[in-house]
């Protein structure tokens, strides 16, 4: 589903980018462009900014912008991330920002940093909220999801029924919760 505001692009150059502009609490400020991680609006990050004990408006203004395929920016087929940082670019262009600090969260510190590396003499910093590569094999939610998915492959299911299946991964996969998705 598109915003009423967003547009279906054919052409990659036309995708605009929308967003909540955020005043600083004084005059003339540098920018910062701020990007949510794909399950979540940017617009979401507009509590946070403007709470009383967060700082960052006292030396940013800050726009909240959806990147291509969300919110009311506009859609197109590509998701390639050169394509998303031109969007950016074009978005500075278009708002009359010669430079600015991106940041973003999850998916959005992606974009944050992918457009800054493209982009040096545009950015002035990234600010990155759990945006890196991490290795999350080490962490113990992830064994245990790992050790339930074994479980359901190493499962012969060509000699069991539906209820044999559902009956033999809820004994085996400890946790009930995981047994219930397994399931």
């Amino acid at each position: 589903m598109i915003s009423s505001k967003a547009f279906l692009r054919k052409n990659n150059s036309e995708v605009k980018l929308r967003g909540k502009f955020l005043q600083g609490r004084q005059a003339d400020l540098p920018t910062m462009i701020w990007f949510s991680d794909l399950v979540e609006s940017a617009e979401n990050f507009e509590a946070f900014f403007t709470k009383g004990d967060n700082k960052i408006l006292n030396v940013r203004n800050v726009w909240l912008v959806n990147y291509r395929n969300f919110g009311d920016s506009d859609h197109h087929e590509s998701f390639d991330m050169n394509d998303i940082s031109n969007d950016v670019v074009r978005f500075m262009d278009d708002n009359k920002l010669t430079m600015a600090t991106l940041g973003g969260h999850g998916f959005g510190a992606k974009v944050a940093l992918a457009t800054a590396i493209n982009n040096l003499d545009r950015c002035t910093g990234v600010i990155n909220l759990d945006g890196g590569p991490l290795d999350h094999t080490h962490y113990e939610a992830y064994q245990e999801v790992k050790e339930y998915v074994d479980i359901a492959r190493k499962t012969d299911l060509s000699s069991m029924d539906i209820n044999q299946a559902t009956r033999y991964l809820k004994e085996e996969i400890a946790c009930s919760k995981w047994a219930k998705i397994f399931a």
